[in-house]
């Protein structure tokens, strides 16, 4: 499962849109194992890739900023 794959299911489980503290919490529980602070780095940096709300966006757009840009939360388009 690729750290997209995770990241997604990650928010299905959550309703869609969360915290990225909460993100990370079921992140864990969707790969079976605790994640470091550089994975979390890794988690967020795939978020913003993948969000045309963020500066780093390089791809498809899959997530969005809930609450606008520096708030910490995201969700599924």
């Amino acid at each position: 499962m690729t750290i997209l794959d995770a990241t997604i299911q990650a928010l299905k489980n959550l309703g869609g849109k969360a915290a990225y503290s909460d993100i990370y919490e079921e992140y864990e529980k969707v790969v079976g194992h605790s994640i470091t602070k550089n994975q979390q780095a890794g988690i967020r940096a795939c978020i913003e890739r993948n969000s045309s709300d963020s500066d780093g966006f390089k791809g498809n757009d899959i997530f969005y900023s809930v609450y606008g840009k520096g708030k910490g939360v995201w969700g599924l388009r």
